[in-house]
């Protein structure tokens, strides 16, 4: 029983006890110390995203239509090129729009296609803001922006935007 005890203890007390949110189970929550010490933060489950950026995109969105939750990750995983590599940001700037195409489809053109709008508000405004949250990313974001600026970039077609999502969007046809 002591040994009981003890485990509890420790599970209690030290940072592997995390939350579950909707049968996610959630990474802990970085030291933001730590955290901020480095452009990308700290990822302890290796999904691509800050663990509490994820943390805040399940907290936030776990009462809406669960493909919030998918596109602010794809959201976030599209950011995280920008802090890796904005020199490249011709290149990459196809993977940090998609999120925003996805979203589009599901909040206003998807019943044009005979499927259901999904989203009630748009994801990139938050997700920007809780993302770029120090001087430092902020500063690379707008660096990445700068070296687009001059171009012309096309929108893509309405029909096509639902392809931008980077998950099955299958689980969501016909609700």
């Amino acid at each position: 029983m002591k040994r009981l005890g003890l485990v509890l203890l420790f599970l209690l007390t030290s940072n592997i006890y995390s939350e579950i949110i909707n049968g996610h189970t959630l990474p802990p929550e970085p030291d933001p110390k730590i955290n901020n010490s480095t452009l990308l933060g700290i990822d302890s489950n290796n999904n691509g995203v800050r663990d509490d950026v994820e943390r805040w995109i399940y907290k936030t969105y776990k009462d809406e239509h669960p493909i919030h939750i998918d596109i602010a990750m794809q959201a976030t995983r599209a950011y995280k090129k920008v802090l890796e590599t904005p020199e490249r940001a011709k290149e990459i700037r196809s993977t940090v729009n998609s999120p925003i195409h996805c979203n589009w489809y599901y909040k206003e053109y998807a019943e044009f296609f005979n499927e259901p709008l999904l989203m009630k508000k748009d994801i990139n405004p938050s997700i920007f803001n809780i993302y770029f949250d120090t001087k430092e990313r902020k500063d690379i974001y707008w660096q990445y922006d700068s070296l687009l600026s001059g171009d012309s970039y096309a929108l893509p077609k309405i029909r096509t935007l639902k392809t931008y999502c980077d998950f099955n969007t299958s689980k969501y046809d016909r609700e």
